[in-house]
């Protein structure tokens, strides 16, 4: 962009009382990270890999396999816990410092313990990490 159309909409930005593009942003709210993570959580069960993807950064992305291995890993997830059938706690918390999802839920096959679905953020909200499992083998948080 020449600097004078960027000196010229700072202008506007400024005289309209806008924040500035480049200004620092602060890290979303605790509120962002859950509307996030339920958006996140209803993409994968629907598997939406392409918009999930889209929150990764690209080493991530390749980490997940792709549209294929996001895919993948839904089909691994129902077929081994089946439908959700009771949202128990839904929150967010820390792990190892960075925000995480966290959606303890009782599903349809596996019966024996809730079972923890997390999605772990940097602080612009992109997608770090994925867990699932038995309540009694998740990570405790921070």
């Amino acid at each position: 962009m020449p600097i004078q159309l960027r000196r010229t909409l700072l202008t506007a930005i400024i005289a309209l009382g806008l924040p500035a593009p480049l200004a620092a942003q602060s890290s979303p709210s605790d509120t962002e990270y859950l509307a996030l993570g339920r958006k996140f959580y209803d993409w994968f069960i629907s598997a939406e890999a392409d918009s999930l993807l889209a929150h990764m950064n690209p080493g991530d992305r390749q980490s997940a396999g792709g549209v294929a291995g996001v895919n993948q890993a839904v089909a691994d997830f129902l077929a081994r816990s089946g439908v959700e059938e009771q949202l128990l706690e839904e929150k967010v918390n820390r792990r190892r410092g960075h925000p995480q999802y966290w959606r303890e839920s009782r599903y349809s096959t596996f019966t024996s313990e809730p079972l923890v679905f997390r999605f772990v953020f940097d602080e612009q909200g992109q997608i770090i990490g994925v867990g699932m499992g038995p309540k009694s083998s998740t990570p405790a948080p921070d």
